[in-house]
């Protein structure tokens, strides 16, 4: 009984896990109704992960992958429909917010092609982390940031961390983050620069614009605290993956937000595309 009962278990995460599964959008757009009406904020449907368990009737452990959708195309349609979008509170605690939470790519007008050798361990993996070797790897963060291949500059991986602030949604809704769990994919690092990295490696039209909000807030309560000193420029990258027949398309975009305390002052700065060609590919 207790196998069958881990195997139902493991069946649930895996499906409502999947992104643009049917499921997960049936059970969010569920949790939505009883949000709203729960709510007495017409912009504001507060809920929480016991919500997302009592609805969904699973035992899964981590109730906030139902919550994820890195896309505005996968949204529930009923959240989607009547204009709001998730957002991430800490602590278990989520809400939906009428307004806009997503950012769509621009168009890259600057292309650069390169060559590469390939190697060994870039054939074992293609994830996340994986991505942001080969930036370093294959000098293409170098050109963008337009260093040459002798500069000093650091790469760090993917670090897991909690951040708390106040933000606000346009046009006036005013929100609180409290203990939220963040990841950054990946952090570059000059003698006067940090970069945040945020890595995906599937080509969407958009991106939660949250995620390269919370990682500037996270920099930003750093530098307050003294952790960063004052003289460092803080960037903050988005990047896209692409594979092709012989190489990997990475597109990289660089945003500043305008008023640090609004999440739609994203703004873009710099986009190049690079196209990476692999010679000498190993069999």
């Amino acid at each position: 009984l207790l196998f069958i009962e881990m195997c139902i278990k493991n069946i649930t995460i895996y499906h409502l896990t999947f992104l643009g599964s049917n499921a997960k959008r049936d059970i969010m757009d569920a949790v939505f109704a009883k949000a709203k009406n729960n709510s007495t904020n017409p912009y504001i449907f507060e809920f929480d992960n016991n919500l997302v368990k009592e609805i969904s009737g699973s035992t899964f452990s981590n109730q906030f992958d139902a919550t994820k959708f890195d896309s505005k195309k996968v949204l529930p349609d009923k959240v989607k429909n009547e204009g709001f979008f998730i957002v991430h509170l800490g602590k278990g605690k989520q809400a939906f917010v009428k307004g806009e939470g997503y950012h769509k790519f621009e168009f890259i007008p600057t292309k650069i092609s390169l060559e590469a050798s390939y190697n060994v361990i870039s054939k074992l993996g293609e994830s996340e982390s994986s991505t942001s070797s080969e930036l370093f790897n294959y000098k293409i963060i170098h050109d963008f940031l337009g260093l040459s291949d002798k500069s000093d500059l650091f790469v760090h991986t993917a670090r897991r961390t909690r951040v708390t602030y106040d933000f606000i949604v346009d046009p006036d809704i005013h929100l609180k983050a409290i203990s939220l769990q963040i990841e950054i994919d990946a952090f570059f690092e000059t003698l006067n620069e940090i970069i945040t990295v945020e890595v995906k490696n599937v080509d969407r039209e958009d991106f939660e614009i949250r995620q390269l909000f919370s990682a500037m807030k996270y920099m930003e309560s750093k530098i307050k605290s003294g952790g960063i000193p004052e003289k460092y420029v803080i960037r903050h990258l988005f990047v896209v993956r692409q594979k092709v027949n012989d190489g990997y398309i990475f597109r990289i975009y660089e945003y500043v937000f305008t008023d640090k305390d609004r999440l739609n002052s994203i703004k873009l700065i710099k986009s190049v595309e690079y196209l990476v060609h692999f010679h000498d590919i190993l069999s």
